[in-house]
Order: structure tokens, then sequence, then C-alpha cells
């Protein structure tokens, strides 16, 4: 579960692979490619490792839907050097893909939990201990006030891939970034912590902001999720969301753009770039997709 996750108190999914660089096909248990074997390895050894688990994103665009479980820590180190614009990408959404999916499976798992416990409160069951320890790391982690579990169930939800693959492409330019090579740092949150980032070389005199830093990829992409799930500028963004919900709709990625005006100081341009990005690469192609199923 995402929670237990990012507060610490669990395994990440796949960390017992961490020393696999080959994958073996087909990947339905994680496999993790370590930074240090993606930079090894570069786009080309990446790619070609993710294809021979069976996963293109031709496959993916052409309704083959469902995604092995192969990760990557880091973007390779010669992600610029790509030649070809349309091929930076294709490789950039490659490598991010199974990471967004793999952060909405545990949001979508935790709200499915959430659900279940509410409706046992509403027949006045008493949740057991282990979760109502469960609930109060969850309100710890969404920022939410004990108890108050109708706003919880607004801010543990998914995210489209569509529109985490154009932000992460937005704020990392296609996976070419300082921040991105040098802390993970697909999405380009800030901090005010000195020492918990990078300084941005055209930093403002007076600012104080840095870029935060991760330990990998992963942890990224679940920061990410729950900066938006969580973070007060974002309310539009989850008021839409639960209007979807509510009235039984897909999320739409170019309706639920329009909530994100707060990510950058550009406002409502940033909101048209987003959904430029999206519509120009096409990147609802990928919100159907899914990952493989775990063996059990």
């Amino acid at each position: 579960m995402l929670s237990a996750l990012v507060l610490g108190v669990g395994l990440t999914v796949g960390a017992s692979a961490m020393n696999f660089t080959v994958v073996p096909p087909p990947a339905a248990e994680p496999v993790v490619l370590a930074a240090s074997s993606v930079n090894v390895m570069g786009y080309r050894g990446l790619d070609s490792a993710m294809t021979s688990a069976g996963y293109t994103v031709d496959g993916v665009r052409e309704g083959d839907l469902v995604v092995p479980r192969v990760f990557a820590e880091a973007i390779p180190s010669d992600m610029a050097a790509i030649p070809s614009p349309d091929e930076r990408k294709r490789v950039f959404i490659k490598l991010m893909l199974p990471l967004v999916l793999d952060a909405n499976e545990r949001l979508l798992v935790d709200r499915a939990h959430l659900i279940y416990l509410l409706s046992r409160q509403e027949t006045g069951q008493t949740p057991p201990a282990a979760d109502r320890l469960w609930l109060n790391d969850m309100y710890v982690l969404f920022e939410v006030a004990p108890g108050d579990d109708e706003e919880l169930l607004l801010r543990v939800d998914m995210i489209p891939p569509s529109l985490a693959l154009a932000q992460a492409a937005q704020e990392s330019g296609w996976g070419t970034s300082r921040f991105a090579h040098e802390g993970n740092a697909v999405f380009g949150q800030r901090v005010w912590q000195e020492g918990a980032g990078m300084v941005p070389e055209d930093r403002p005199a007076g600012e104080d902001h840095e870029v935060k830093s991760f330990d990998g990829l992963q942890a990224s992409v679940l920061a990410y999720m729950v900066n938006l799930n969580r973070h007060q500028a974002y309310d539009a963004f989850r008021d839409l969301r639960s209007a979807l919900r509510a009235d039984g709709q897909a999320l739409d990625p170019m309706l639920l753009a329009g909530g994100l005006g707060g990510y950058s100081e550009e406002g409502r341009a940033y909101i048209v770039k987003i959904r430029d990005i999206i519509a120009k690469n096409e990147l609802t192609d990928f919100d159907l997709a899914r990952l493989a199923d775990l063996r059990i």
C-alpha cells in the first residue's frame, strides 16, 4: 500500500530484485533496473531490456494494455544524446509509464481499502486495530484531520497516466534536465529546506527554494502524486476529479489539467502547455494501461 511505502513502515514492491540487470520475459514479477545498471546500459540497453520483457510503447498504443512490471531507477545518462526528439519521447514514455501505473495501483488499492472501512463504519462496525492504525497513517500522509473521512476519500485517488506523463515531460524536458539526472526530480517539486534538494542555477537573488531530490524515480513519482492529492494548491483539481467520480465518468485529463494552474508560476499558460503535450503526443493512449498481474 502507498501509505506503508511513503511513511517508511513497509518494503517497496520489487526491493528484493534490486540487483537484477537482465529482464526475464515475461516480467510479471517486479524487476528493478538499478540506477548504475541503467547508466551503464544507456538508453539503448534500457529500451532493449524492456522490449525483451514484452513491452513496447507502440504495443500499448495499439491495444496491448498490459505492461510488464519493469521499473527503471533512474533516467539513462545519455537521454540528451538521443538524436531524434520523437525517439527521446518514446524512450521517456517507456521508462516512466510503468512507474506511473505502479503509483496509481498503490493509490487505488488504498482507495478500495478506505471505501471498505468506511462502509463497515456506516453499519456500526469498529475497524480492527490494524486498520485503525492504517487510517491514522493515511490521515498523516494526506494531511487530513483525523475523522474527516470524506476529505480523505477525496484525496486518495489516482492521477490519469496521460496527465502524469505530460507533467513529467514538461518539468524534466523529456528526461534531459539536470534535476532529473542528478536528483531523479522529474516533476520539479520545490522544497524550502536547505540541503533537501538542488539549487536552481537561475534562482533569483533572495529566494531560498530548491528542487527536491529523490533516491530513485519511483520515489519521485509517488511524491508527485501525494503532492497533487494533498496540497491546497490543487483543491480545484481534486474537486474536478471528485465530480467526475460522482457522475460515473472517466477521469478526463484535459478537464483535470484545468485544476493545475497552481503547479507553476505560469498559471493558465501552464495548463495550456500540459494540455498541448497530452494532445500532440497522444498520451491518452496510455490511460487504460495496467501493470501485469503478479504471480502468486
